[in-house]
């Protein structure tokens, strides 16, 4: 009787041991965005054009919710607790058709095509990831965007951006910071390239 019973107490204490190790960590997961900036006015006028912000294309390295990180060229890492609130593709599809609206150059700005739209804009990201080198930490975002009307192939204005911009410290908080700055710097200067094309 006794050895059963301390056969059925290491079993539960084996179990209960194995449930911890499997469980992992409690911490709760931290779910973080690239923004829309302020941004200086662009100059041209509103017309009466709509425009299509296309989902953006990204490469598959970064086809991912997971933050990336990377501490050499050769390596790639990335956060597990720390998560962009969408795929990085959408959300800076998102952040695009939102700079678009703001600068009230379109009639109306869509992300889904509602008829027929004027004009597109399409974006392919390469890199959106931190880099940590030696003791200091920087964004890093790279990706090209290109305007032009629908049914064309030969864009009217493109551009492909590759910049760092310094963290504070290491952190998703301070990565999702600094990436909004550098794309409000790339749709600064977009909007002000397609306000001259339009």
């Amino acid at each position: 009787m006794k050895a059963s019973r301390l056969f059925a107490v290491a079993a539960l204490l084996s179990v209960s041991m194995l449930t911890g190790c499997v469980g992992g960590s409690t911490e709760p997961s931290r779910y973080f965005t690239v923004s829309a900036e302020s941004i200086s006015t662009v100059a041209g006028a509103a017309s009466d054009a709509r425009v299509h912000v296309k989902k953006f294309t990204i490469d598959p390295s970064y086809q991912r919710s997971n933050i990336v990180y990377r501490e050499s060229p050769y390596d790639f890492s990335f956060y597990s607790l720390d998560l962009w609130a969408t795929r990085p593709e959408q959300m800076l599809t998102q952040v695009a058709g939102e700079y678009l609206v703001k600068s009230n150059m379109f009639k109306s700005v869509d992300l889904k095509p509602m008829g027929k739209p004027d004009f597109e804009l399409l974006g392919n990201v390469d890199a959106i990831e931190e880099i940590d080198e030696g003791s200091s930490q920087d964004a890093h975002l790279a990706m090209q965007l290109t305007f032009r009307k629908v049914g064309e192939d030969t864009p009217l204005w493109e551009k492909r951006y590759d910049e760092r911009q310094g963290m504070s410290k290491r952190d998703a908080h301070s990565v999702a910071e600094a990436l909004s700055k550098l794309y409000a710097k790339f749709m600064q200067d977009a909007l002000e390239n397609i306000a001259k094309v339009k």
